[in-house]
């Protein structure tokens, strides 16, 4: 709330003084706003301006959640892996039909971010140039806490604990290095290690 004001003030009168500063300086802007929060609701219960609500709401543009729009899935998904096999040296990354499907029948609580981080995990742990079903790993089909057998190799539960810190993470690789309390080159070291293997 303490903000809004002074943004409301450059919108308004397309000037700002930077802290520490003793004249304002002039901007031209267009501002470009996203929220999942409904701020006509905000303004109602005074946790949002109501003459900024006016200021910025210009145009709206209603962006329906991915599970209201399936039919985009398949389309992401391709942008996704073509954007992390050329960013990986990897070449043409694809989806069998299995996974193609597994992945618009899923709901998307996360909306596009748990999409290419569950892409982004699948590509990392798999090895294959075409992603099945089973490379695919949803949150929500993660068990609870299944206890890690006593008959696994020290080198198989470091791995099935670091898929489990991965997708805890969403597949964001630094922050699960970070859980893991190594450095990111080492866990990619490791994950490519298993791709090899």
């Amino acid at each position: 709330m303490a903000v809004q004001p002074k943004l409301l003030k450059v919108l308004e009168e397309k000037r700002f003084r930077r802290l520490g500063d003793v004249k304002d300086r002039r901007v031209d802007v267009r501002l470009v706003a996203a929220t999942h929060q409904d701020l006509q609701v905000a303004a109602r219960e005074k946790r949002f301006r109501s003459d900024l609500y006016f200021r910025i709401s210009t145009l709206i543009l209603h962006v329906p959640p991915l599970r209201e729009r399936a039919e985009d899935v398949p389309v992401l998904a391709r942008h996704f892996l073509a954007e992390m096999g050329a960013h990986r040296g990897r070449g043409q990354v694809e989806l069998e039909p299995d996974a193609e499907r597994a992945l618009m029948a899923y709901a998307w609580p996360g909306n596009i971010r748990e999409l290419r981080n569950v892409l982004e995990r699948a590509v990392l742990l798999s090895g294959s140039a075409r992603l099945s079903r089973s490379a695919l790993r949803f949150e929500s089909l993660l068990p609870a806490e299944e206890p890690l057998g006593e008959d696994l190799t020290l080198e198989e539960l470091e791995h099935r604990h670091i898929e489990r810190v991965l997708a805890r993470e969403s597949g964001h690789v630094e922050r699960a290095a970070a859980k893991l309390g190594i450095s990111r080159s080492s866990l990619y070291a490791k994950l490519k290690g298993w791709q090899r293997g």
